[in-house]
């Protein structure tokens, strides 16, 4: 008896440090695969959050205020974003330092979740390894704007893994470890949803003998209150906005943008254009290995009962992103192919980022099928292993090559927005109606639309520029100023946006306000004397105006679409 237990120690030992080591090279292929964007800069979106976390002064008022004017609620990742200004200021890679650890995260919480439906089996790690690796996963991690993508499936995840202990030990402590990670998921993103239908799923379905009913009946309650007291709270929170705010969205919508979410996911997954050709022949041929080995798993497994609670789970997590986010996909998802433009293939990646890590664990599950612990042969456990690796040498360099080039890419603007930046830290900006316009946009990619977030994002004195409203040829999305400190005189001829015959509302944070203005008819011939023209030429900015009052320069200023 004495060795007897001795043996089964030493056989625990070894799975408890095999499991390890399977995490370990997951998290290691995975810090790999993103390593090149540790040099990248911001893009876009980052700049706004930039701007908006480096004016706030009381961060707190995130959870408690909007600040997008629009159908969002995400106080949790814009606090993320304050926490890390707060300490490394305008600097980029503590930014992406930051998405590098969620990533990471995601794929210990994906693993943590594998070990939940097959405890210690000796390819989860392989399986993380998967997620760790692929395009859509680095894809979503690459943006820094997508950071709400990467806290909703890192907390989901935590959240039905707690969920699946609950149901098979009922416990406080892990009912509250539920709550918790569910509380986060929604704090993160509306797609936190998806959470609370997969552990409603996962409690509801879970089986008799492990779960009593008063048990199911307070996990259960205490996951609907939670979510319906999110959804009321959040629906509290939002400024209603006119053509918007719409209480009820088209039933056509949701077709078409769930169609639309499903093809250019399976042209992702089958025919990603940054994954080269022999690369897509050999995922092929790693995908028929897993369809053999699930096909030979379960005829080794018949009789084995089905557990139907992790079935819906998986299922959740793998289908109803598509269903949430349909309204949204509709317009933003399209085709890929080779011409498609390099970032929106990064943008769609977030459409994809929890939906990948339930179609991950069904693939797993499927090779070894949904029944209780069991033995599986040796041929299929093989088969499906190589596949795997074979799959990881593939989508390895392909998303490392994305991340450098996304790095590249993103870096090309550094030199002139910190020129913009330089040249604006000696400009004499007015106390009142400090109006700039940065010309030659067009040159810059991501300046236009994102000019007055741009300069107060970067700039080494934020409250310096606090006052004054930075356009291009056309206006900002939004002007980031400190609350008061403009008023009608000195936004004019910008005008607020309206639509629907009404005033798109300006929305305060603290002492942050966040203006909507727009251009209109004739908007070059009611320019004020006190605005500030900044040239970009040859890489540099130059100081101008006076050819442009005289009319010898004419400017055409466009209004944004808003959207």
């Amino acid at each position: 008896m004495h060795t007897t237990q001795i043996t089964d120690d030493v056989g625990r030992a070894r799975r408890r440090f095999a499991a390890l080591g399977a995490l370990a090279l997951a998290l290691a292929l995975g810090a790999a695969s993103y390593a090149p964007a540790l040099r990248a800069y911001f893009a876009q979106d980052d700049f706004a959050f930039l701007a908006l976390a480096r004016l706030l002064h009381a961060p707190w008022l995130l959870f408690v205020r909007d600040y997008f004017a629009s159908l969002y609620f995400r106080p949790l990742g814009v606090f993320v974003w304050w926490a890390v200004c707060a300490v490394a200021g305008a600097e980029p890679w503590p930014q992406y330092a930051v998405n590098l650890g969620l990533h990471l995260g995601c794929v210990a919480a994906l693993y943590a979740m594998l070990q939940r439906l097959r405890r210690d089996a000796w390819l989860n790690g392989l399986w993380a390894a998967l997620f760790a690796v692929h395009p859509l996963a680095v894809g979503t991690a690459l943006w820094l704007s997508d950071r709400f993508d990467l806290l909703t499936t890192l907390f989901t995840l935590l959240a039905v893994c707690a969920a699946l202990a609950h149901a098979s030990r009922p416990r406080a402590a892990t009912l509250a470890a539920l709550l918790a990670a569910l509380l986060a998921a929604l704090l993160s993103k509306e797609l936190g949803v998806v959470a609370s239908a997969a552990t409603f799923a996962t409690i509801a379905l879970a089986p008799r003998r492990a779960l009593v009913p008063r048990d199911r009946a307070v996990a259960l309650s205490a996951i609907s209150v939670l979510t319906l007291g999110w959804l009321a709270y959040r629906h509290a929170m939002l400024t209603p906005i006119p053509g918007v705010s719409a209480p009820l969205i088209p039933l056509a919508t949701f077709v078409e943008g769930g169609t639309r979410w499903l093809r250019t996911g399976a042209e992702f997954l089958v025919g990603d254009p940054r994954v080269p050709r022999w690369g897509g022949a050999l995922l092929a041929i790693a995908a028929g290995f897993w369809l053999v080995a699930a096909v030979a798993a379960r005829r080794g497994l018949r009789g084995e009962a089905t557990r139907w609670h992790v079935a819906a789970a998986i299922a959740t997590l793998s289908l109803l992103p598509g269903l949430v986010q349909a309204p949204v996909a509709a317009h933003h998802l399209g085709e890929i192919d080779a011409a498609s433009f390099w970032f929106s293939l990064i943008v769609a990646s977030r459409f994809y980022h929890l939906a990948l890590s339930g179609l991950i664990a069904t693939l797993m599950l499927a090779c070894a099928p949904l029944v209780a612990l069991g033995a599986t042969r040796r041929g299929p456990r093989l088969a499906v292993a190589a596949a795997l690796l074979l799959a990881c040498v593939v989508l390895l360099p392909a998303s490392n090559g994305i991340a450098r080039d996304y790095a590249f890419r993103s870096r090309e603007v550094t030199a002139p927005l910190q020129a913009l930046e330089q040249t604006l830290a000696r400009s004499e900006l007015p106390a009142q109606g400090c109006q700039v316009y940065v010309l030659g946009s067009p040159a810059l990619w991501g300046l236009a639309g994102y000019s007055d977030a741009v300069v107060k994002g970067l700039a080494a004195e934020p409250e310096r520029v606090a006052h004054c409203l930075f356009s291009t040829e056309r206006p900002a999305f939004t002007y980031f100023v400190r609350s008061g400190s403009v008023r009608a005189d000195d936004f004019r001829p910008l005008r607020p946006l309206t639509l629907a015959g009404s005033q798109v509302p300006w929305l305060t944070v603290g002492d942050v306000q966040a203006l909507y203005l727009t251009m209109g008819e004739g908007f070059a011939a009611q320019l004020p004397p006190t605005a500030l023209f900044l040239e970009y030429r040859d890489g540099a900015f130059i100081a101008g105006g006076a050819d442009i009052r005289a009319g010898r320069r004419p400017l055409e200023f466009v209004t944004s679409k808003p959207n």
